[in-house]
């Protein structure tokens, strides 16, 4: 946690607290002083013109933009005055989209959401776009990654500080962009550098996201490949060649297997999807889109067979429960999954089958020299220093050598002594030196950072928070099996409670004094009487009562006439007040078993959140270590390279 406390443009003080999240340009943190605010410290300085981007950004925020957006609210500077990063909405209980675009992860973290829930987000994500459009801004960097959903269904964009926004004249531009998302002319150009794109370059990354939703994670632009070259995805783009296609005759891609048919789909939604991947000037807008999904909306069924199945009537059969029936492909769990204990098949099958999955972080090596990299060629000014520092040093020495003839040798020492000097003050050396310190300060700055991503890699935060909700998880698991012999033995106690009364009061009727019993005379029979003994049935007193003069040989005396006397008990069951306790009891463990399911469907998904969490983050820290390992790497080559430098000549 930080203790440094920054500054807005209007003098607001931000202090960082905990640390949230880091990426490939620097670290998100909350902010002390705002619970619903944070903070994104940059990890390298920001040049002229993203600090005016930021700053410019920051002037036209508004309660309508940050509703779709974690946008720049105010620039932030350090204690020297310098900008060094932004403040932003904080955003709970959001994930990334792309978790879903897999049927694996949506049913883990969203397993009450139907395919109407696909709709209701793909419509939220046109209107987003549609209203940041409306203020000017184009998106640009579309991607999977940087738009985040929660389970409301609501969208939120992060990393707007890529976004392209204009003032006035000037732009300022979106230079990143991934290839799925980017349409063809783009991809054409082959850098994003100085790009204007436009609210139809955006329609085509929205066109593919809402793509990717619809078809439960498919791409537009990937299938089976009919031609005997190779085609990657980008050139797909390119030539538009989209694999769903109902107007081309000779496709060179076909629709994956198990996927919907954009046939089957409202005449509207395929046209915009022809429209949006097969031309390219008037692709459909984010308003074409809500329209189009809107009506969408209103037209879908709910399955007969179960309630969180719900399709486009244009199918006239579910899809879903055919895709189970002939594939056994579950794409949305059915109502089993979800409702009371009433139905308990599912999460039997789901307990009996549980087991604690225990999280590998696999290992980060810490050699970084793996690279094929050389050392950057070093400016040919320093080796003009060089050369200038030995025509110093040759024309002192050649002086003294002169000098020592001519007077005396006293002038050597006067001579090593100049060189000396001249190493430390001379200009040029001072500049080499000062060279030096600064390719060895940005390898021990990188250095630093390696060990801290390879440290933070091998024990994420949440690590320690997902082993104790995995052991909160099997406890849970492991009380619901228990619950079938608890009920047995409840039962049992019941029915021995029952019968132990029973028997009990059928000894009553045996009085001591009025039977014959070995070794028991009537003095003996008098100290049990005296000591409230007087029938077989309060012979079990002797369990928790001594009596003095009677020992172990003559309890076993007694209890052996108990038994004889009683061995001729009949049990007859009073089965009224029996059933009723045990359905009391049934009753109880129903109750019990209805909030152990709750508890553990609770905790699962909790655990599937938190798990998806910690490799969303690992696959973070793992893109930050190669590109940290190459950097560090290439620092310590450039490093050796100028060292040799001051070793020459």
């Amino acid at each position: 946690m930080s203790t440094a406390v920054y500054t807005g443009l209007n003098n607001m003080r931000y202090s960082p607290g905990r640390k949230l999240g880091q990426g490939g340009e620097g670290i998100v943190y909350e902010v002390r002083e705002d619970a619903g605010l944070v903070i994104k410290i940059y990890s390298h300085d920001l040049s002229q013109e993203r600090i005016e981007k930021l700053t410019y950004m920051a002037s036209i925020s508004s309660p309508e933009l940050n509703k779709f957006a974690a946008w720049p609210l105010d620039v932030v500077r350090d204690s020297h005055g310098k900008a060094i990063g932004f403040t932003m909405r904080k955003l709970v209980a959001f994930v990334p989209l792309h978790m879903l675009f897999s049927p694996m992860e949506r049913k883990k973290l969203f397993a009450d959401k139907g395919y109407n829930y696909l709709v209701h987000v793909a419509r939220n994500l046109a209107m987003a776009f549609y209203k940041i459009h409306q203020m000017g801004i184009i998106i640009g960097d579309v991607n999977e990654a940087n738009i985040l959903v929660n389970p409301s269904g609501m969208v939120a964009m992060i990393d707007c500080d890529s976004f392209q926004v204009k003032n006035g004249k000037r732009y300022h531009f979106c230079e990143v962009g991934v290839p799925r998302y980017t349409p063809p002319e783009l991809l054409e150009k082959g850098s994003f550098n100085n790009v204007v794109r436009t609210v139809n370059t955006d329609a085509f990354s929205l066109a593919t996201l809402i793509f990717q939703l619809l078809f439960l994670g498919r791409a537009p632009f990937t299938g089976i490949n009919q031609t005997s070259e190779d085609y990657d995805e980008e050139k797909a783009i390119r030539q538009k060649e989209f694999a769903y296609s109902l107007k081309k005759s000779h496709k060179k891609l076909l629709p994956a297997k198990h996927t919907l048919s954009l046939r089957k789909f409202p005449a509207d939604i395929s046209k915009n999807f022809h429209k949006a991947f097969e031309e390219e000037s008037h692709r459909p807008t984010p308003k074409d889109w809500v329209i189009a999904l809107d009506a969408m909306d209103k037209q879908l069924v709910q399955c007969n067979n179960f309630k969180v199945h719900y399709y486009p009537q244009t199918m006239q059969e579910c899809p879903w429960c055919r895709f189970n029936a002939e594939e056994g492909i579950v794409f949305f769990l059915d109502e089993t999954h979800l409702t009371p204990v009433s139905n308990v098949t599912d999460i039997d099958r789901f307990v009996n089958g549980y087991k604690p999955e225990k999280l590998a972080i696999k290992k980060l090596s810490e050699n970084y020299a793996i690279w094929s990299l050389t050392a950057a060629p070093i400016d040919k000014k320093f080796y003009n220093l060089k050369r200038k520092s030995w025509m110093v040093y040759g024309g002192i020495a050649l002086v003294t050598i002169i000098a020592s003839l001519l007077v005396g040798w006293l002038f050597i020492l006067g001579g090593l002594v100049l060189i000396l000097l001249s190493n430390l003050f001379f200009p040029t050396q001072i500049k080499l030196k000062e060279e030096l310190a600064v390719r060895q300060k940005k390898f021990d700055s990188l250095k630093t950072r390696f060990n801290s991503i390879i440290k933070q890699h091998s024990k994420p935060a949440e690590l320690d928070k997902y082993n104790k909700s995995s052991a909160r998880m099997d406890n849970l698991v492991k009380s619901f099996k228990y619950l079938p012999t608890e009920f047995t033995t409840q039962k049992k106690r019941i029915e021995e409670k029952y019968f132990n009364a029973k028997y009990k009061y059928y000894l009553f009727q045996f009085e001591i004094g009025q039977h014959k019993i070995p070794a028991f005379g009537d003095a003996k029979k008098k100290l049990l009487y005296d000591n409230g003994i007087r029938n077989a049935a309060d012979l079990d007193k002797l369990n928790s009562r001594k009596v003095n003069g009677i020992g172990p040989k003559n309890i076993q005396t007694l209890l052996t006439w108990q038994k004889k006397v009683g061995k001729d008990f009949k049990y007859q069951p009073d089965l009224e007040p029996i059933n009723k306790e045990i359905n009391a009891a049934a009753n109880q463990i129903g109750i019990k078993r209805q909030q152990l399911e709750g508890e553990i469907r609770k905790e699962y998904k909790g655990l599937q959140v938190i798990k998806a969490g910690i490799k969303v983050h690992a696959q973070t820290v793992e893109r930050q270590y190669i590109d940290t390992a190459k950097k560090l790497y290439q620092a310590e080559l450039d490093l050796g390279a100028f060292r040799d430098l001051m070793k020459k000549l």
